[in-house]
């Protein structure tokens, strides 16, 4: 059952009716409130368009969605529209937004286990308690993901891409926004251009690739045995902290950057002017740290 929506607008209305707005006061937000919700399956696709502005979606378990926010003046109108099995929501606006318009916000609770889509452009992506699989698009909002979702796919061309969950699958791109992923483990592809690339406190890497041109890429954590990791840098630095007992094989190229090597007690094996070779452990996991200029620290 979808639990009765009270009337915003009318709350908003009755609120400040007749009141005068204080000087330096904060106001509340201005423009169309939305209020809307449908009853839907556990499992439905969610797809939201929102092109300035935020989009904050929290998972519960209840089997319907329910939809809050305001929309500017100016800053187009609500659609939204499905069934049970898949819905779509979002703002249309006209093919000019004056200059100065509002963001428009969203806050959506949906079912956990939903696929959910979000799309924006200045936007500001936020999700949490979604064990579903999750597909974030923005080109200059930030991206924030917690939880334990199955799936993320998170791009933003120059905003901070954060997940902390414990997705199986995660990927993350950026042109020079930074990119930070704590806890992750499983199957990892994170790159960017210039921006940064940090994965701390990661779990069971089984396979990871970062790539990233001029931003520096940060590593701590664990590879999971048989597993294999990529870190890769054009002319940035590369710092690797592995867990204690790590057990892999560790191929180190640094052909005009500097290496500094902290692994006490791994065993060296062959090496070149620019390459060298250790093996911590019995040598379960794949590990490759390159930089053509960067430097390369590992310990």
């Amino acid at each position: 059952m979808i639990r009765r929506l009270a009337p915003l607008a009318l709350l908003v209305l009755a609120a400040h009716a007749g009141r005068p707005a204080a000087l330096g006061a904060q106001q509340p937000p201005q423009g169309e409130p939305i209020a809307r919700g449908m009853a839907v399956d556990r499992d439905v696709s969610i797809r939201v368009f929102n092109l300035s502005g935020s989009i904050r979606v929290t998972g519960w378990n209840r089997d319907s969605i329910d939809v809050r926010g305001v929309i500017a003046p100016g800053g187009g109108r609500l659609f939204m529209g499905g069934g049970r099995r898949g819905v779509k929501l979002g703002v249309e606006t006209a093919s000019e937004v004056p200059t100065g318009t509002p963001p428009t916000t969203f806050e959506l609770c949906v079912p956990a286990g939903a696929r959910v889509w979000l799309k924006g452009s200045a936007t500001a992506l936020t999700v949490s308690a979604v064990t579903g699989e999750l597909d974030l698009s923005t080109i200059s909002g930030a991206i924030s993901v917690t939880g334990a979702p199955r799936q993320v796919s998170a791009e933003s061309m120059n905003g901070r891409i954060e997940i902390a969950a414990s997705a199986p699958v995660i990927r993350a791109k950026t042109a020079d926004g930074e990119i930070v992923l704590r806890g992750a483990g499983g199957d990892i592809v994170a790159t960017s251009v210039s921006g940064p690339v940090r994965l701390l406190a990661a779990r069971g890497v089984v396979a990871g690739r970062v790539e990233s041109v001029s931003g520096a890429v940060t590593f701590s954590g664990s590879v999971e045995g048989g597993g294999s990791l990529d870190l890769q840098t054009h002319d940035a630095p590369i710092e690797v902290t592995l867990a204690t007992g790590q057990s892999a094989v560790v191929d180190v190229s640094a052909f005009r950057g500097r290496f500094t090597n902290g692994l006490a007690g791994a065993k060296r094996g062959a090496a070149t002017k620019w390459t060298r070779r250790f093996t911590l452990g019995s040598g379960e996991a794949r590990i490759a740290i390159r930089s053509l200029k960067g430097d390369v620290t590992v310990r």
